[in-house]
């Protein structure tokens, strides 16, 4: 082999090194140092803050109550999402093209949002609405990944399926064909659910009997100041270990699932299938959707802005154009930040995501469960380990410059949150393409960065911007990592929770209309512009 080949195979393998060492370092790297702190006590290694944690009596309800609302709220996630798309995907349903793409638009509203809006027009206190409410905001999952299912599905197996075995039967086998699909979906669905302590501390009232799991570990951080032991210091990263831990095994067996998961070359998509006198009954349910996760939130921000939290004045198209120029006049820097450090984020994940997902899918599929793992771990608690990390990085220091504030490091710390989210949806679309092309191009003489740049890039072109406009979306909308992360302080969703707090809900609901205006239109606009037509769920 000359040395310009292996020159060339050295450079083809380093994308794949530079992604796991920043799995490493931003990922594996902070998790590491928060257990290490809760065994190096001030006189040497103990064990004393892992002693102490059987000892809490709420430990089991805690963790019960958070099984119990996760299920809860996966199971509506999967009425709602799962039936959105079985409905408006190759069904006769009126109107289903416009519908069908709009079962993620709930996905662009954060959880907190959804909960203000149902909370100002009502009293939402208790379990059963917290569980609706994150199962209408987790939704989009389920719809994405069942969407996905049913277009991997060739028509002609399940026409087959019909004629032999009737329409139940048939219906039945295409239900069980996406199972793996909609097992990813609820996975997603249901470690949110279980890592979001906003919206059960939101709708906490006097009184309330019942608290998560991810409650009782940010209750404890914010009152590890007032210990004066070194247990109490470490009680919520060493009741928080746990709960990762939990949460990995469950990712485990999920992807072990999803990965037995056959592929399917699709040949011709599904009939459209007739629903006969439920043709026009069936728009109740995508309609009711659409309304609770989006319609909602919007109208009661609209509200906002035209004075409907304050009693001085009616509301009136004056207010609004006032909310409107403080808004812009105080916080659109804010906004503009807030673009710039999603777009990066995307970018970023996006490189890392492509190597790490071929990677998984082709030659080391235990690499997918490290890729996943920060999905597993609570936002806010990855900013706590990050900020440990780097807060003293005096090697980083020597570089020059201070990485720890800079955006830089708000862009990494986004990027290992949200990577598992493109890592896992490229490596299923790795895993559907034909292996016998990929076989055959290894054996033209070109070198393998030229192999990867024209024959195993392209097909995943599609699967690239779906991943890119999710990361974009969830980065824009990150509330738990711009508290924790310094040079994230300053974006639109952390200035608009400041301003909610402090009771300022005309401008606040200006940011958040336009932070919303922010994350569809620029995905929506290249879309528009190269005249694609939006027809699929993606």
């Amino acid at each position: 082999m000359t040395f310009a080949r292996r020159l060339a195979d050295l450079l083809h393998r380093l994308p794949v090194v530079l992604a796991l060492l920043f799995l490493a370092l931003f990922a594996l790297l902070p998790l590491g140092v928060l257990a290490w702190q809760t065994i190096a006590g001030p006189d040497g290694l103990t064990l004393q803050a892992w002693r102490e944690l059987p000892a809490d009596e709420h430990l089991l309800t805690r963790m019960f109550a958070s099984l119990r609302l996760g299920l809860a709220a996966t199971v509506i996630s999967l009425l709602l999402g799962g039936g959105h798309t079985w409905l408006c995907l190759g069904r006769e349903l009126p109107g289903a093209r416009l519908l069908l793409p709009l079962g993620v638009a709930p996905l662009v509203l954060p959880p907190i949002f959804v909960a203000m809006g149902f909370a100002d027009l009502g009293d939402m206190s208790g379990f059963w609405p917290c569980a609706w409410l994150l199962g209408i905001c987790h939704a989009p999952f389920v719809a994405v990944q069942a969407a996905r299912g049913l277009r991997a599905i060739d028509g002609r197996a399940y026409e087959a399926a019909w004629l032999l075995r009737g329409r139940v039967r048939a219906e039945l086998w295409l239900l069980r064909a996406i199972l793996p699909e909609l097992l990813a979906g609820c996975l997603l669905a249901f470690l949110f659910t279980v890592a979001d302590h906003g919206v059960p501390e939101f709708l906490t009232v006097k009184g309330k009997t019942w608290h998560t799991y991810a409650e009782g570990i940010f209750a404890r951080w914010n009152r590890r100041a007032v210990g004066t032991t070194f247990a109490d210091l470490q009680s919520p990263i060493v009741a928080a270990l746990p709960f990762i831990g939990a949460l990995g095994l469950l990712l485990w067996a999920a992807l072990r699932l999803r990965g037995k998961a056959p592929d399917r070359g699709v040949a011709r998509p599904l009939p459209i299938r007739p629903l006969g006198v439920w043709r026009w009954p069936a728009l109740l349910l995508p309609l009711g959707y659409l309304a609770a996760g989006v319609g909602v939130p919007l109208y009661v921000l609209a509200c906002w802005t035209a004075g409907s939290a304050q009693k001085a004045e009616p509301m009136s198209l004056r207010f609004v154009q006032r909310s409107f120029a403080k808004a812009i006049d105080q916080c659109l820097p804010d906004l503009l930040h807030s673009l710039w450090l999603a777009i990066g984020v995307a970018l970023v994940v996006l490189l890392l995501a492509v190597p790490l997902a071929r990677t998984a899918a082709r030659r080391r599929p235990g690499l997918e469960l490290l890729c996943a793992l920060p999905a597993a771990v609570p936002a806010i608690l990855l900013g706590i380990g990050l900020v440990r990390a780097f807060f003293d990085a005096a090697p980083l220091r020597a570089l020059g410059g201070d990485f720890y504030a800079g955006w830089g490091f708000a862009v990494c710390g986004y990027g290992a949150r949200f990577l598992p989210f493109a890592a896992l949806t490229l490596a299923a679309q790795v895993r559907r393409q034909p292996v016998a092309a990929e076989e055959a191009a290894a054996l033209v003489q070109r070198s393998a960065t030229a192999r990867a740049l024209r024959i195993h890039l392209p097909p995943l072109l599609p699967a690239m911007w779906s991943a890119a406009v999710l990361v974009f979306v969830l980065a824009l909308r990150e509330l738990d990592l711009a508290v924790v992360l310094p040079a994230a302080n300053a974006t639109a969703v952390r200035r608009l929770a400041n301003a909610v707090h402090f009771q300022h809900e005309d401008y606040s609901g200006v940011i958040a209309l336009l932070l919303l205006l922010a994350a569809v239109l620029v995905p929506l606009i290249p879309s528009l512009l190269a005249g694609r037509r939006l027809r699929s769920l993606s």
